[in-house]
C-alpha cells in the first residue's frame, strides 16, 4: 500500500481526538474510514431506490428527508 500524506491541520485534529478518547491515531483514522464507507453505501442504496421514482416523487421524498433532518428534536435524560 502507498503511504498517505496528511497535512498539519488534519494531523493535529487526529492527535487531539486520539488524546481526548485515549485511543490510537490509527484507530481514529480506521473508524473514520469505516464510517465513511457505511455512509457512501447508504447513499448508493438510496440512489438506487430513487431511480424507480418519478421525478416529482423523488423531489418530494428528498424534501421530506431534508425537513426531517432539520426539524429533528432530540431529548436527553440527564
Amino acid at each position: 500500500m502507498q503511504a498517505m500524506m496528511i497535512d498539519n491541520e488534519l494531523s493535529a485534529a487526529v492527535n487531539e481526538i486520539a488524546r481526548e478518547l485515549n485511543i490510537s491515531q490509527q484507530d481514529i483514522l480506521k473508524q473514520a474510514i469505516e464510517d465513511y464507507v457505511k455512509k457512501i453505501k447508504k447513499h448508493q442504496a438510496l440512489l438506487a431506490f430513487a431511480g424507480i421514482l418519478q421525478e416529482n416523487e423523488a423531489d418530494d421524498l428528498l424534501a421530506t428527508i431534508q425537513q426531517s433532518r432539520v426539524n429533528k428534536t432530540t431529548e436527553f435524560d440527564l
